[in-house]
């Protein structure tokens, strides 16, 4: 019994360390897996990496090959744009349940998560911009009491989060961005449903265009590179 735990807990610590490689880049967009380099660097044998693998590719983030290695599933634009289109019409189902679970508390909450991502962008503190923006939207998830859908955004993010790594260096957007979390909240305080959703689908598109500028310098980038060998 104690062997088939500690097996699992390997599985599990393995998924969560090659994900957080693969959503930071670290094994980039694309790259090949090679078994035994990441096994000896994860210090995992060959069983629970390979089942940690297999949830991965479930989740999109590897591709099989045709011989049974495993890949890094690459980027594309039309991807970028099919996740943030999805998300934005998620959301816009997410905050009008918001509005209806608002209260005092909830919107203090949301007016401090604001305050913040403005004060950070302001010290261009892009990094603490981007957490108190992450927080901010899920305090709207949280509020909306609505898990099916949560469930599937959160599927949806760690897919996206590699994209907002890549975008990550576009700090003109970020401080723009900063300004449309009041706009929402606003609409939010003042339950203007239809404002809201409007809103939350402008600002995500928004950032979808950021991410699809980073994946054009990203590939532009590797072109270059490759025609320089």
């Amino acid at each position: 019994m104690e062997g088939n735990l500690g097996r699992i807990s390997a599985k599990d610590i393995a998924y969560e360390q090659i994900k957080e490689k693969i959503l930071k880049c670290v094994l980039e967009p694309g790259q090949a897996i090679v078994n035994e380099k990441l096994g000896k660097e994860l210090e995992i044998s060959r069983t629970p990496l390979r089942e940690a693998l297999q949830r991965l590719e479930v989740e999109e983030l590897v591709v099989r090959n045709y011989n049974g290695t495993f890949s890094v599933t690459p980027i594309s634009i039309k991807e970028v744009k099919e996740l943030f289109i999805m998300r934005s019409k998620l959301e816009g189902i997410l905050i009008r349940d918001a509005i209806d679970n608002l209260t005092d508390e909830s919107i203090e909450y949301l007016s401090y998560l604001t305050k913040m991502v403005q004060l950070t962008s302001r010290l261009e503190n892009y990094k603490d911009t981007e957490d108190f923006g992450g927080k901010f939207h899920n305090a709207i998830y949280t509020i909306s009491n609505n898990t099916t859908v949560v469930k599937i955004i959160f599927q949806l993010n760690d897919r996206l989060n590699r994209y907002r790594h890549l975008a990550h260096q576009h700090l003109v957007e970020i401080k723009t961005s900063s300004d449309e979390h009041e706009v929402i909240l606003d609409a939010m305080v003042n339950r203007d449903k239809d404002r809201a959703e409007l809103e939350i689908e402008k600002h995500i598109i928004e950032a979808m265009k950021v991410a699809v500028k980073a994946v054009e310098q990203y590939e532009s980038a590797n072109k270059a590179a490759s025609e320089g060998k």
